[in-house]
């Protein structure tokens, strides 16, 4: 799946996950992997387009890992899901060209300033 389109997914998701993992609190056991790699998804976009802050971001990234961790997922699962997913995203986002990096932070940056500080 090309990289713009997993972003723009993770960016529909992103409000669910974002700021209290509220799908991770419902969603099931085997889920969790593909929640951490969302994060990690989602912590790449956040950082390349200067969405919001490194404490932000790291606030973020704490309670999604405690909200998967209270469905089972292990804190080491958690860090290796969520650092491949996001060093993948990080490098394909480097790819973007000029108006898809436009068009993807708008997205990001529209998200985060909606989200309650």
């Amino acid at each position: 799946m090309p990289i713009l389109k997993q972003v723009r997914i993770a960016l529909a998701a992103a409000t669910l996950t974002l700021g209290g993992g509220a799908l991770a609190q419902q969603a099931m056991p085997g889920q969790m992997p593909n929640l951490a790699a969302l994060s990690g998804q989602m912590h790449a976009a956040a950082e390349y387009c200067n969405a919001y802050t490194a404490a932000q971001l790291e606030q973020m990234k704490q309670q999604q890992k405690t909200a998967t961790g209270a469905q089972g997922m292990s804190a080491a699962d958690f860090d290796s899901a969520f650092s491949q997913s996001y060093g993948e995203t990080k490098a394909q986002l480097g790819t973007l060209s000029a108006a898809d990096k436009e068009k993807t932070c708008a997205q990001l940056k529209a998200m985060a300033a909606a989200q309650p500080r």
